[in-house]
């Protein structure tokens, strides 16, 4: 992590980053201007709670730098990961806009900084621009849509097909950069135990397509996992 970070280079980063976000670029630009100006980065470390399952809502965030997880408890002694949020994307939408409590928690993997734009502010920005809401109401559709999408490839696809499916994901926005995910967070996405996960990546270095280390997974072949992924579907 850097350290203090001046406005200017903020503005540059957050730029460059939601630059392929759908849902930002699609924004008025009053809107992202506002969303941008009022918002306050913070850094946190890693394993730190962005929030809490039960919390009021605390605003709305973007990442700007690492990996943010949210994760659900299913049953006693239970962790779901739902997904990876990974930089440029925003969350926290549901609950700024019903105002209840989060339904999950918001945990960071490794150091983190992030963009949040507080509730007081999402008050006098809708406020002022009511067109608001229909875009926070949109944010939260492409992400139910999404939910949608991937609960069904869990429930059509073969272990190593939903594996190579979200690694090729992970990787379209940072190439060259790991994906920080430990062997119990994927297993969770996944569906499957920690051993059978553990097998599953060793499946997949073996053919040249990831590499894993210390610091993560770094994807060496995009290509190769989706063209896997036809390969499994098929049979």
């Amino acid at each position: 992590m850097r350290g203090a970070i001046q406005r200017s280079e903020v503005a540059f980063d957050l730029a460059d980053i939601l630059a392929s976000d759908s849902w930002f670029a699609a924004l008025p630009a009053e809107q992202s201007q506002s969303l941008l100006a009022r918002g306050q980065v913070h850094s946190l470390r890693d394993g730190a709670h962005v929030y809490r399952i039960g919390d009021p809502p605390n605003g709305l965030h973007v990442v700007v730098e690492g990996q943010v997880r949210p994760v659900s408890y299913p049953a006693a002694g239970q962790e779901l990961v739902n997904m990876i949020i990974k930089p440029g994307r925003w969350f926290g939408e549901l609950s700024v806009i019903d105002g209840k409590e989060r339904p999950h928690d918001a945990i960071t993997a490794g150091a983190v900084r992030l963009l949040t734009v507080p509730m007081a502010v999402i008050a006098e920005l809708t406020a002022a621009t009511p067109d608001l809401w229909r875009a926070l109401a949109l944010l939260n559709c492409a992400h139910h849509r999404l939910g949608m999408r991937e609960a069904g490839r869990v429930r059509a696809l073969p272990a190593l097909a939903r594996l190579s499916v979200f690694l090729a994901g992970g990787s379209s926005s940072a190439p060259d950069r790991p994906l920080r995910a430990t062997q119990d967070d994927l297993a969770r996405i996944d569906g499957v135990s920690r051993q059978h996960m553990n097998g599953l990546l060793r499946r997949l270095a073996g053919r040249g397509l990831i590499s894993t280390g210390y610091g993560g997974i770094i994807v060496g072949n995009r290509a190769g996992l989706l063209a896997l992924v036809d390969r499994e579907e098929l049979g």
